[in-house]
């Protein structure tokens, strides 16, 4: 219940609406908040803080507050100081990766990647994953580094290591794939490093042991997670540690929960209160960014997905202007639709921020080359992101070499850029030169003392070896901005850009200016060259996007938390928004819906959908299919009514007509929906002078029966490859199989997975 008399007059309670109240008064025992799209969550999290901080007494230093960004952590920390003036070194707000760094800076000398560590973000892990498949004479053809590290990335999220991995080892490639694991685990020891899943890996396993568990048990009181549907195995576990005291408020909505492909599992907020029996669950349902209209569109929408909790949203803000939807000829005219209706925009409301929304990154090449000949301003997020690009990278390696002279890739690029005349067959004699448990900068030294090195590379190295040799005695004397200038100068690398001269090489010096201005904002903040380098390494998208720029554009997934008054979603079409892999999958359709919820619910007045008959893709021509999502959207949302049988497609493909019940209310099945698509691409490729695809047949079908294969069945699928079958449930169309395959376990529907007997 709202509270009542002098205490409904607090401050730290005005302007929010009863269920927000509720939330913030509630002190012990564990809590579910259920907090719609632009319901407020943030004021509730930070408010709820303060008012343990002011009202119950908590020590600040005993509540643990973790989110996914470092810009929500901040704004979190920065709300929570204005309202009760708390020095930010007494709160531990952060993300879940910066606070298992920080515990592993304090106690990481229990676990193997010690303290004393450099964390490798993802270029770095290539580099490391592509000599560890040399090493083991992998063929990159079958094992790419990157589906190699997605692999590991499964397997370290779900905190296995590779001797726990190998039980689950069903075929050879997977095997080898465990193989790689191992010694690439084994050479992130080697360079005194860690990635960004092993930071929760090793937390994790340090949690395990009940001195340290004890101890950050009951340091931390309070507990309160953000965005909860998107945590995974190893930060489940993690909350699951630390929880002693039972008082743990997860926020999130399972409606948003977009990233199951990388591990977060909407299970852990579904069943958070199987979890805990006792925990009290609080909806918010009141929007504050979007119109009735928008937030009816998401609400119709996402009552099609089975795994929720449900809620419904509601506004005071007003009905608002309906849904304008577009279906152009091609890719090429709707970019160009969407610029026009961009200046539209811009006419309209000067001061307004619009966003492009895609599903895939492939998507912003059209829409930039329009935008571009209309001579329009915009801002790309997910493209090359700063701290990737090549010359801030380079800088970098020299800083991490400072910190930890083992790091041996940061060594490689380093020495090598500037060039220094140091080639392949130099650089493996420095590496054979290293002594056992050495640095490579000891290499360096070993064949200079030897006099194994001449000419050039005998002189360029050693001012390289000085170079390193000083950096620590600069770093005390010029602080971390001036030892930036310092190396920039004393490496020659800033001599070799004057001296290309190109404007290439001045916007990679601005670029550099720039790291040089992080630099000096990061000593402001009192962080060291180690705190600064975990700084960077730990960004993400979202930190990287520009509210203030008048027109972004970007995929939805990297739109996740923002808002803009109006926003264009592009590519509704079969295929593309449902991405194709997705929506093979129970699951997958599922979270491709969420997904099509959070860019609904990005807008704040205005939402533009778009579709494309024709696109190339590939370099091929591809005949668009409208998208299911525009059929489950309301018509009354709808600025025009679709009429699905002639303007869609002339093709006639029987597409259900407004009015007629969304999928699911007329007991019509995933399965006999995708069934009527393949039919529908099997006319394109008949019309285009193609054979139609061959489906495969599961084997209870061919032998006549209704049961499902049991478990341990080895089954072969066209978009998976080979697997095994774990459980099924369902019967008939509803025949559901969980099979675990080399990349992951999935869900699939029998009808439609188009599975067979693996004969092997």
């Amino acid at each position: 219940m709202p509270p009542t008399g002098p205490l409904a007059e607090h401050p730290l309670l005005w302007n929010l609406n009863p269920p927000q109240q509720e939330a913030v008064l509630h002190a012990e025992g564990p809590l579910l908040i259920l907090a719609g799209a632009g319901s407020g969550k943030t004021t509730v999290i930070t408010r709820r803080v303060a008012w343990l901080i002011e009202e119950q007494g908590v020590s600040p230093g005993s509540i643990l507050a973790m989110t996914f960004t470092n810009k929500a952590a901040e704004e979190m920390r920065d709300r929570v100081q204005r309202l009760v003036g708390v020095p930010v070194e007494q709160l531990w707000v952060s993300t879940f990766h910066s606070f298992c760094t920080r515990i592993l800076r304090r106690d990481g000398d229990r676990t193997p990647v010690g303290r004393d560590f450099v964390i490798f973000d993802p270029s770095d892990q290539r580099s490391l994953m592509k000599r560890v498949l040399a090493e083991l004479k992998l063929p990159e053809r079958q094992f790419h580094p990157k589906k190699v590290l997605e692999f590991i990335s499964d397997f370290k999220n779900r905190c296995l290591l590779p001797a726990e991995a190998r039980a689950e080892a069903l075929d050879a490639w997977t095997a080898r794939a465990v193989d790689a694991y191992a010694l690439y685990q084994e050479g992130l020891r080697n360079h005194r490093a860690c990635d960004f899943d092993d930071l929760l890996l090793f937390t994790e396993r340090l949690f395990r042991e009940p001195a340290i568990q004890e101890h950050y048990g009951q340091r931390f009181r309070y507990i309160l997670v953000d965005e909860y549907q998107d945590t995974n195995r190893a930060q489940y576990l993690l909350v699951q540690h630390l929880a002693r005291h039972r008082n743990l408020c997860v926020v999130g909505d399972e409606d948003q929960s977009i990233y199951g492909w990388r591990g977060a599992d909407i299970r852990n907020i579904l069943d958070f209160q199987r979890d805990f029996p006792e925990a009290r669950q609080i909806k918010l349902e009141q929007n504050y960014r979007s119109t009735q209209a928008i937030l009816d569109a998401a609400s119709t929408v996402i009552a099609n997905n089975s795994q929720r909790i449900g809620k419904t949203l509601w506004t005071d803000l007003g009905h608002g202007e309906r849904i304008t939807f577009k279906l152009a000829d091609e890719g090429r005219l709707e970019a160009e639709w969407v610029v026009q209706r961009v200046l539209d925009e811009r006419a309209r409301f000067p001061e307004g921020r619009l966003a492009v929304l895609y599903r895939a990154n492939w998507q912003s090449r059209q829409l930039e080359e329009a935008l571009r000949a209309a001579n329009l301003p915009y801002r790309l997020v997910g493209g090359v992101k700063f701290y990737e690009r090549a010359e801030v990278k380079d800088l970098i390696a020299y800083l991490r070499l400072i910190s930890n002279p083992f790091d041996l890739v940061s060594f490689r690029r380093a020495v090598s850029t500037p060039s220094r005349g140091v080639g392949p067959t130099t650089l493996a004699r420095i590496e054979a030169a290293i002594p056992e448990e050495g640095t490579p900068l000891e290499g360096v030294a070993s064949l200079l003392g030897r006099g194994e090195l001449k000419g050039r590379a005998q002189r360029e190295l050693k001012g390289f070896l000085d170079l390193f040799s000083r950096a620590g005695a600069e770093l005390k004397a010029l602080g971390l901005p001036g030892l930036l200038r310092w190396v920039l100068h004393e490496s020659g690398y800033l001599q070799a850009l004057e001296e290309e001269g190109t404007l290439e090489a001045e916007g990679r010096m601005r670029n550099l200016e720039e790291f040089l201005s992080a630099a000096a904002e990061a000593e402001g903040m009192g962080l060291r060259l180690p705190e600064f380098l975990d700084r960077i390494t730990l960004a993400a998208d979202a930190d990287e996007v520009d509210e203030a720029a008048q027109l972004s554009l970007m995929t939805i997934h990297c739109a996740k938390g923002l808002e803009f008054p109006a926003v264009f979603l592009v590519g509704m079409e079969e295929d593309v928004f449902p991405n194709r892999n997705a929506r093979e999958t129970e699951e997958g359709l599922e979270e491709e819906r969420r997904l099509f919820y959070v860019a609904i619910t990005r807008a704040q007045r205005k939402l533009f959908l778009s579709a494309a008959r024709r696109r190339r893709i590939m370099g091929s021509e591809v005949l668009g299919m409208p998208s299911r999502f525009l059929r489950e959207l309301p018509p009354e949302a709808l600025e025009t009514p679709i009429r699905w049988g002639t303007e869609l497609h002339r093709e006639g493909l029987g597409i259900q007509s407004p009015g007629r019940p969304p999928r699911g209310s007329d007991g019509a099945s995933v399965a006999s929906e995708l069934h009527r698509i393949r039919g529908f691409f099997d006319r394109v490729r008949a019309a285009q002078g193609r054979p139609p695809e061959t489906p495969r047949v599961e084997s209870s079908q061919e032998e006549g029966g209704d049961g499902a294969w049991p478990a341990g069945t080895r089954v072969l699928s066209p978009r998976f490859g080979r697997g095994i079958v774990t459980a099924s449930t369902g019967r008939g169309e509803g025949l559901t199989y969980t099979i675990r395959f080399e990349g992951g376990e999935k869900r699939i529907l029998a009808r439609f997975g188009m599975l067979e007997r693996d004969p092997g």
